[in-house]
């Protein structure tokens, strides 16, 4: 701790002596949001729309807020979001309209990031350095972009170099030996651009139980390498390719079995995106994009005493995926987008009897009709053919109806998907320690008869003969909004929500073990449905003071269960007289580790004048649920509940030299919150000093 405090009372030094040496620092106008209505995105509709024309709920986030808050990772961003939840599930996920993280697809510049881990994509495999904007789309999106689309789609969008030659160098010290390091550079001319950006981010990691000798958060490096170039081959044909490697080693070490292993954990991913831009004249643009991307991991632990190999695993996912788009804009309130693909996929891995694949072709179709000047309609569908499921048709109409300059409504009601992933369908694990197994759809009858053969089955619970075929998840979305500008400077956005999702893919004992212990797996069972309503307000108060804040009002229940409480067939045991009692309804507490309440509200300040900029941020979640104790299967007592906290963030900055070169103290979690039990990704106060210099000629 001291030599952080150290490192902040240097920073601070620094600016306090520049202060008093430059008195004027010219800020750019745009360092606060004047029109956001007037933003351009392309994720919601795959075109380039303003957001005041969509009828569709986005938000964005831009590089330059990115920034001022100090966050350097995209776990970080996404935890201040209003309506996104982060969850910790073999990972640090995002929760989206009250679905798990597996529902939500993650893109960089419209190509799927791969690499989940039991459904969760950690999203501080994602650094921020060299990001324009983040589009965060809420409501299904399977009508453009398919499966893991079901709760909506976050798009990173990384920068598209300025004229001439630009680059920059970035770090950030703080908590826990974190160090983040970034370099990039950009050359960009009349026919050619050309950007490239490297980073290192590395952490000692943590122990929420230092009693314990292990840590909670094991030490890590990870290495990111991105490029970006383009040709200009005519007036109407733009040739695009990038790339992106990730490379993380951690040092994991942990006991078990009254021993201590450790070993090392490596993770690489990298894609590649060609694409080609042709348009054949103002009306008619069409896109040929191919996507390459590949996942591995390697982990191998030993025991420290003997040396012994305990356990040794490997995972190697690839994805391919060839595109052709074409926009046609037939009046100028009339456009039609339509695209087909046809994407394969593997998976070869320890938990995996052999190479498995996927293979599916698509197709989309939108039209984007502004009827009249007021009235704004967007209307398609997508259809996936897959070489496992059944093929998926996902329809979505969605319609805006600007009242005034001032008040924009919006309605949609579109249909999502989720395939089963290759885990649901081809698992093969077992726990060798605690001896439970878990088996995939399409290998449990083999597998389980080879250990009825084997002696270690003693009772069949459910027969496999009797599950149907594992369809994908389905639900039919509905949306309800408002985008207002009540006042001038001031946006607000107030939208209203319901899924209604079936053949939820769920997980159940199919057998005891000789051991006692179960085997699992997968199969299609119950309905659930979330619904509510979420608000999020901007107000400039001057030209160099914004506050802002949002809610949101979440219920997410088993609609079984739910039946269940509301005709009194859920029992509990009152803790008083230790009679059995029914289960109230507003006992109730529906899916796990979903909050019903969640806030957030956030203050900046620009000093044009000093060249200081203050950022103060409040997140708060609600309490939720996290295990069943009385064995009714539901959340129903008060012990079963993780308790609702806040956190507090805050970064202050200083610009120099004509805002070429910034200073920044940054401090996540000022108040130490920590729950050592539920929430592993929180490890309390984190304190960080950051510089960076940048210039473009």
């Amino acid at each position: 701790m001291n030599n952080e405090l150290n490192l902040i009372c240097c920073i601070l030094l620094l600016s306090t002596s520049s202060l008093m040496a430059q008195e004027t620092v010219n800020i750019p106008t745009d360092t606060l949001k004047q029109n956001p209505l007037e933003e351009v995105v392309v994720t919601a509709t795959r075109t380039d729309k303003k957001i005041e024309e969509l009828p569709i709920p986005i938000t964005t986030v831009s590089s330059r807020e990115i920034q001022n808050r100090g966050i350097v990772r995209l776990n970080e961003i996404l935890a201040e979001q209003t309506g996104l939840a982060l969850v910790g599930d073999h990972g640090t996920g995002v929760q989206m309209q009250g679905f798990d993280a597996q529902y939500t697809m993650i893109l960089i510049d419209g190509e799927p990031v791969i690499g989940r881990t039991s459904g969760t994509l950690e999203l501080s495999r994602i650094t921020m350095g060299n990001i324009d904007r983040i589009e965060i789309v809420k409501g299904p999106s399977s009508s453009l972009y398919g499966s893991e689309a079901m709760a909506g789609v976050i798009n990173i969008i990384t920068k598209t170099p300025p004229s001439g030659v630009s680059a920059g160098v970035a770090t950030r010290y703080g908590t826990n030996q974190s160090a983040d390091i970034s370099i990039d550079g950009a050359y960009r001319a009349d026919k050619f651009t050309f950007s490239g950006f490297l980073n290192r981010f590395s952490n000692e990691g943590y122990s929420l139980v230092p009693e314990s000798g292990f840590q909670t958060v094991a030490p890590f490096a990870a290495y990111t390498a991105t490029a970006k170039a383009g040709y200009k081959i005519s007036n109407q044909t733009d040739l695009n390719v990038s790339f992106r490697y990730y490379d993380n080693t951690q040092d994991d070490r942990y006991g078990i079995e009254n021993r201590i292993v450790s070993g090392k954990g490596l993770q690489r991913d990298f894609s590649i995106f060609p694409s080609v831009t042709h348009r054949f004249s103002d009306a008619n643009t069409s896109m040929l994009r191919f996507y390459r991307a590949t996942y591995n991991t390697e982990s191998s632990i030993s025991y420290e005493d003997t040396k012994e190999l305990y356990d040794e695993t490997y995972f190697d996912q690839a994805f391919s995926r060839g595109e052709f788009q074409h926009d046609y804009r037939v009046f100028p309130n009339l456009v039609f987008t339509g695209g087909v693909g046809y994407q394969y996929e593997t998976v070869e891995a320890t938990r995996y009897d052999e190479k498995k694949s996927f293979n599916s072709g698509y197709g989309y179709i939108q039209a984007d009709w502004k009827f009249f000047e007021r009235f704004n309609i967007i209307a398609g569908g997508r259809y996936d053919m897959h070489n496992v499921y059944k093929s998926q048709f996902s329809p979505k109409l969605a319609a805006s109806y600007k009242l005034n300059n001032n008040i924009t409504f919006l309605a949609s009601v579109s249909r999502g998907y989720k395939a089963p992933d290759f885990r649901q369908l081809y698992l093969n694990f077992t726990n060798a320690v605690a001896g439970y197994s878990v088996f995939g759809y399409e290998d449990l009858k083999e597998n389980l008869q080879r250990l009825q053969n084997e002696g270690q089955i003693r009772e069949i619970l459910i027969d496999p003969a009797s599950l149907s075929k594992l369809n994908a998840e389905s639900s039919w979305a509905y949306n309800i909004g408002i985008r207002m500008q009540p006042i001038d400077k001031m946006t607000a956005n107030i939208n209203v929500f319901r899924n209604d999702v079936d053949n939820l893919i769920s997980t159940a004992s199919i057998a005891i073990k000789a051991n006692g212990q179960s085997v699992f797996s997968y199969f299609n069972r119950n309905q659930v449905f979330t619904q509510g309503a979420e608000a999020d307000l901007t107000y400039l108060l001057s030209n160099t003071l914004e506050v802002g804040g949002g809610l949101q009002y979440l219920e997410a229940k088993d609609v079984d269960e739910w039946n269940m409480v509301k005709e009194g067939r859920a029992y509990t045991r009152d803790l008083e007289t230790g009679r059995t009692i029914a289960v109230k309804k507003s006992e109730y507490g529906g899916l796990l580790n979903r909050s019903k309440y969640m806030a957030n509200a956030r203050v900046s300040y620009y000093e044009t004048y000093t060249g200081i900029r203050l950022s103060f941020r409040w997140n708060y979640r609600g309490r939720y649920g996290i295990r069943d104790t009385d064995g009714n299967g539901i959340v129903n007592l008060e012990n079963e509940y993780v308790k609702g906290y806040s956190l507090f963030n805050g970064s202050l900055s200083k610009s120099l030299l004509n805002n070429k070169l910034r200073l920044q103290f940054t401090a996540d979690n000022i108040l130490n919150f920590t729950d050592k039990a539920y929430i592993s990704y929180l490890p309390g106060r984190l304190l960080y000093g950051g510089i960076s210099y940048s210039f473009n000629k």
